[in-house]
């Protein structure tokens, strides 16, 4: 059953109006739209709706905006639509890294990882606890910039400093509030520097004196002895200690804990009580402002004993730390175990990853091989980090001219987009493209993709790998894939027709009737080789007069403009008369066309006319018939307009230039270019008819001659106005 997919959207990004209906028959749809039409309109507008957005007009936002599609009477799911633009630098597909072709090596990978993991999950619930760090931050960068080594090698450095590092003072010192940035900002001051080492000196002065405290021997130590001493019931059990005085020698027993706490205190008093050393502290503390630094001071003034530490912040963050592993080292040692088991077994997942073959090497590989002409062949840095973690690919791009080789890595990406020509960045793209078509393929995804002029700016050689890379989306049995190709290239949607890949039922011509976008059918003849079947319709009038620029280019193609023997080739002459307004004796008729038409085409038959009829006057008539045909691809009636359209610009400025010069001869060459130039020289008043004439030298000469790509520019014009051209001439440039 064919999928049938219908459009109806109303003010989608420049899109009027598009109401249709497409029935894929064939998996590929084409779209021939002339730049401006409804090309990176739509594409946007697919856009949108893959992501779950409701498109809009962006020139005109005020407009309620309409978008219904369905496929098979189903609203579309915006899951299986992908749109691919005709260039994205950045462009990378986020389902990439899904294209594992084994799910065992990751899975061995994740589980040992995963027993890594929680016991780091253990020890970073104990360092924030230790530090006052909250549980959103992130302990590893902090670890590694204090360190200064990756995260898990400068734990692993840790292990014999950690086994001679005594415990401090300082142990349970906050972090959190310690080096809160503003802190850290004040205390970088100069001054406030001198201030804390003037503090540092008097209380390192005033522990030296002390009966009882020494330099290591603080009365946080000793509060530290009164606690263990009390937990253990020492006192309770009848002991007694003796706390000596350094300056006498005398021993002061203390037989309860209570005597033991009070002697500490009042140790504490003293110092902390000292006039000079609360001096010091009252200025520095007078810095402290705002409200971060204002709980700073707070905490400091209950733990003095700190601000030495502070004289050397980087000096003191990495001691801090390193007390805060001595406390954690229990789950520190769990941790520790854990990595260093892990890391034989990493070893042999991250090489069999290394070696497996899988989705990834098998469209690498397809893309070296259908990008034959391009410098360089891909291969990838980091196959197990993708296999195994789950990230985005690195592609290395590999240049070899038989002379010497580079390697550039995907960090370096962009030096290579600079050597790299447009087509070649554009080729780089389509690689990302063909990851996600890959992994679409392989989970069987019913997909609509739309592709945007992909082949546009690519050279030949590459050019025809993008063909046959659609031809392979789109021509596959056992895949669930329809595709929509937009192109203003006439040259590529003929090529996508003959291989099939959009047969010519399912390829469609863009164009505006007023604010509608219209898509009508294209007929095979209309798109590969429409002269061969206008042979058996000569009899119409518009097919015959259509006929005349192809006849005229096949002449000069393959008879030339001049005979051998050097003189004017006359049907060539004749049939070029025949696109310009002559007049008297020069104008030619039927029997004019006959005559080079049988001697270039013997075997095909001219139709039964009146010879004699003036062939400029069919041709005018013609065209006035033309008026009445409705919008399509009309590539007949275009020709014809086109002519007429000159024609009738062309008499209305001879007319008017023998008014002011009536001797004035006809150019033998270039007729309407010069035409022009002199009648804007004599009436360069006349504004709105010089504007006119423009126009017409714009649009007529592409639309008459029959070019390399055939009729493409004459498509690319809308019909409506070609006849509203044709209609303004008739007005404006009407004769007395």
């Amino acid at each position: 059953m064919a999928d049938i997919l219908k459009l109806n959207l109303n003010y989608c990004y420049g899109i009027g109006k598009l109401d249709t209906e497409l029935q894929f028959t064939h998996k590929g749809y084409a779209i021939y739209a002339p730049n401006g039409v409804m090309k990176t309109s739509f594409a946007k507008t697919m856009m949108d709706i893959s992501n779950g957005k409701k498109p809009s007009d962006l020139a005109f936002p005020d407009r309620d905006s309409t978008c219904e599609i369905t496929l098979n009477d189903d609203p579309i799911d915006p899951e299986s639509i992908f749109v691919v633009k005709s260039y994205d630098e950045d462009y990378s597909s986020e389902k990439v890294s899904t294209l594992l072709a084994n799910p065992d090596l990751k899975k061995k990978y994740e589980n040992v990882h995963k027993d890594i993991g929680v016991a780091k999950k253990n020890l970073d619930k104990k360092l924030r606890e230790l530090s006052g760090l909250g549980a959103r931050e992130n302990l590893d960068p902090l670890i590694e910039d204090i360190f200064g080594d990756q995260y898990y090698d400068a734990l692993l450095k840790l292990k014999d400093e950690l086994e001679n590092t005594e415990s401090a003072n300082f142990r349970n010192a906050n972090y959190k509030i310690l080096f809160a940035p503003k802190v850290t900002e004040l205390l970088r001051d100069d001054v406030v520097g001198t201030m804390v080492e003037d503090f540092a000196k008097k209380y390192e002065e005033l522990t030296e004196t002390s009966p009882i405290l020494r330099q290591d021997f603080q009365y946080h130590n000793v509060d530290q002895v009164q606690q263990q001493l009390e937990a253990n019931k020492f006192f309770k059990a009848g002991h007694s200690i003796n706390l000596v005085d350094e300056n006498t020698d005398e021993k002061a027993e203390l037989t309860s804990d209570q005597s033991l706490r009070d002697r500490i205190e009042s140790e504490k008093t003293r110092i902390l009580d000292d006039d000079a050393l609360r001096e010091r502290f009252e200025a520095f503390n007078s810095k402290l402002k705002n409200k971060e630094l204002q709980t700073f001071r707070d905490y400091i003034t209950e733990n003095q004993h700190l601000l030495p530490e502070l004289s050397d912040l980087e000096k003191f963050r990495r001691k801090l730390w390193l007390q805060y592993f001595l406390e954690s080292r229990e789950e520190y040692d769990a941790l520790i175990s854990k990595y260093e088991e892990g890391q034989a077994e990493l070893a042999v997942i991250v090489s069999d990853a290394d070696a497996d073959k899988n989705d990834w090497d098998i469209v690498i590989a397809e893309f070296n091989q259908r990008f034959l002409h391009l410098p360089f062949h891909l291969s990838v840095e980091n196959k197990a980090d993708v296999i195994l973690k789950g990230t985005a690919p690195s592609i290395e791009f590999t240049f070899d001219d038989g002379k010497d080789k580079r390697v550039y890595s995907a960090a370096q990406r962009k030096d290579l987009l600079r050597i790299l020509s447009t087509g070649e960045q554009r080729a780089l793209y389509i690689l990302n493209i063909m990851f996600v078509v890959h992994t679409r393929w392989q989970s069987r995804q019913k997909t609509l993709f739309i592709f945007d002029d992909i082949a546009d700016s690519f050279d030949y050689k590459n050019k025809f790998a993008i063909i046959d890379y659609l031809e392979f989306i789109i021509k596959t049995e056992d895949n669930d894939f329809l595709a929509i190709v937009l192109t203003h290239n006439f040259d590529f949607l003929r090529t996508i027709e003959s291989r099939k890949i959009c047969p010519a039922h399912q390829c469609r011509h863009a164009f505006k009737n007023d604010d509608e976008i219209m898509l009508g059918e294209f007929r095979q003849s209309d798109i590969q080789n429409p002269f061969q079947k206008w042979k058996t319709r000569l009899a119409e009038p518009v097919i015959l007069i259509a006929y005349i620029p192809f006849l005229r280019n096949v002449i000069e193609y393959t008879q030339g403009k001049k005979l051998g023997d050097g003189t004017e080739n006359d049907n060539y002459i004749a049939l070029t008369n025949m696109l310009h307004y002559k007049d008297g004796e020069e104008r030619p008729n039927i029997r004019d066309y006959k005559g080079a038409f049988t001697q270039t085409f013997p075997n095909v038959g001219f139709p039964e006319i009146d010879l004699d009829l003036d062939i400029l006057g069919y041709i005018l008539n013609t065209a006035d018939d033309c008026l009445n045909v409705d919008d399509g691809i009309n590539l007949e009636h275009k020709i014809v307009l086109s002519m007429a359209i000159r024609i009738r610009a062309e008499r209305y400025m001879i007319e008017k230039i023998r008014g002011e010069e009536p001797e004035y001869e006809l150019p033998t060459k270039y007729q309407t270019g010069k035409l022009v130039g002199k009648f804007i020289d004599l009436f360069n008043n006349e504004s709105k008819e010089i504007r006119l004439m423009r126009r017409i030298n714009l649009i007529t000469p592409s639309n008459i001659h029959i070019n390399a790509f055939m009729y493409e520019p004459i498509l690319d014009m809308g019909f409506g106005e070609l006849k509203g051209l044709y209609q303004e001439v008739l007005t404006k440039l009407a004769l007395v």
